[in-house]
């Protein structure tokens, strides 16, 4: 038995109906109902290229945010061109590191002696081991009040558990115990070929750190040597340093002493050219991987699998505005000639030309001269508040690019959400309809199955009413 999808009055073909048979509802009403699911297709397709659309331009929105990060660090007044790094003519003597506040200059030192830090020291004994009489250490830290640490003799425990402490310790119990008090001190133990010293170090450089020992456990006694100041001259002044690190002869820049020298040191604070290079090419790439992504959706690649025969396959975004109008801009963006710039009037006249795909590439070389003999400018053509500078019109571009309720990518993903939805409720809604006419037809269908059923019954009652059969028989 076998169906028709197109009649309600044909949809038993090849069967009698007065066979008893019936008819197959399930398959009948099936057939009537995916006749009529044929508008679905075209609306489920459109849905599946909207989701491609959709993730298409969601990536190209990643992108485009990408440029504008990386526009942003050659923009801001606070980026790259506001960083500076440091170089010294003899790293042995001094080295500099810059902070906020720092301005870019030369600056010459000279270093005459370094900042040591005070140590006291005792007499040497055997070894570390060697006991001596525990008691009270006297000492004071430079101007700072004086202190009494009392070394406690060594404490033993027997095999009974019996505690005794001894009145002698050693110098290596004496340094451990000396520095769990935080004094301002830090002990240590120094052997030669003389003996063990117990030496006492102070945790601040200077002539203000000091150490002096006033008095000490019987059987120790101190030689007291002070720490000294660091000497230097900055620009011509005249320094004294309590450390090795003087952070407040230079503003923003604090110098690491290491050496001496009767002889200037050049110190070199200048804006960090290595980091403005890698910033071009940070927004080089960044430009790059949009307008690749877009040549792909509107350049021909070839037959596409997914079109017809002999057709060519490009991208999702082929027929969609937003893509062509990000596309149209960003290419015209960095083909602005600006007349406010004194040097450089062009990206080109930078070392960023544009190639036949409309992708940009960097003559480093050119850039390098650029940025040495004409720095400000460059600064100029990345951060002019000109309105027809370079540095004006991409940014007010990409803010538009951006912005998060009225850019062309935003609008158009909007758009495509409302297609999906209203495909979506077409949908529904003749589902719902199909739902209504499915239970109408088996029901209708039903009856007439049932009353197909009783065909032979009911022709063999008239038959034998009249006389023809007695037997029921099929006609």
């Amino acid at each position: 038995m076998s169906t028709s999808a197109t009649s309600g009055t044909a949809l038993i073909q090849g069967t009698s109906y007065t066979s008893g048979a019936g008819i197959d509802v399930t398959s009948t009403v099936n057939a009537i109902i995916t006749s009529k699911q044929t508008p679905e297709t075209a609306w489920k397709n459109d849905q599946k290229a909207i989701t491609s659309q959709e993730a298409a331009l969601a990536t190209l929105q990643t992108e485009v945010a990408s440029i504008e990060s990386s526009f942003q660090s050659l923009n801001d007044f606070s980026g790259v061109f506001s960083g500076l790094t440091t170089s010294s003519t003899n790293s042995s003597v001094v080295s500099a590191t810059t902070t906020t506040g720092a301005a870019a200059g030369t600056h010459k030192i000279t270093v005459t002696s370094l900042a040591t830090t005070g140590v006291s020291y005792s007499n040497a004994l055997a070894t570390a081991s060697t006991t001596f009489t525990a008691g009270s250490l006297v000492f004071s830290v430079g101007s700072g009040a004086q202190q009494t640490i009392n070394i406690p003799g060594t404490t033993t425990t027997d095999a009974s558990g019996t505690t005794t402490t001894s009145t002698t310790t050693t110098l290596t119990a004496a340094a451990a115990y000396i520095n769990q008090q935080g004094a301002g001190i830090t002990a240590s133990v120094v052997t030669d070929s003389t003996g063990s010293r117990l030496a006492l170090s102070s945790n601040a450089s200077g002539s203000t750190g000091s150490v002096n020992v006033q008095s000490a456990p019987g059987g120790l006694s101190f030689t007291n040597v002070a720490g000294t100041d660091a000497q230097l001259t900055v620009d011509g002044v005249p320094l004294t340093s309590s450390t090795n690190k003087v952070s407040t002869a230079i503003p923003g820049v604090t110098l690491d002493l290491t050496g001496t020298s009767a002889s200037e040191v050049g110190v070199d604070v200048a804006p960090d050219k290595t980091k403005i290079t890698a910033a071009v090419n940070s927004f080089i790439t960044a430009y790059n991987a949009a307008i690749t992504d877009l040549n792909n959706q509107f350049q021909s690649n070839g037959t596409s699998a997914s079109s017809s025969a002999g057709s060519t396959g490009t991208g999702v975004l082929e027929t969609d505005s937003a893509a062509r109008i990000t596309q149209q801009q960003l290419l015209s963006s960095v083909s602005v000639v600006t007349s406010s710039n004194a040097t450089f009037k062009t990206l080109g006249s930078l070392g960023i030309t544009m190639g036949n795909d409309g992708t940009l590439s960097l003559n480093s070389t050119t850039l390098a001269s650029a940025l040495d003999n004409n720095l400000s400018d460059v600064q100029s053509y990345f951060q002019s508040t000109d309105t027809t500078s370079f540095a004006s019109t991409f940014a007010n571009m990409m803010s538009a690019m951006t912005d998060v309720t009225n850019s062309p990518i935003v609008l158009d993903v909007s758009s495509l959400k409302d297609n999906y939805t209203a495909d979506q409720k077409n949908i529904d809604n003749l589902e719902a309809t199909l739902a209504t006419l499915r239970a109408t037809l088996i029901s209708q269908y039903s009856t007439l199955d049932a009353l197909l059923k009783t065909f032979p019954t009911t022709l063999n009652q008239i038959n034998t009413e009249l006389g023809y059969r007695t037997t029921t028989s099929s006609s």
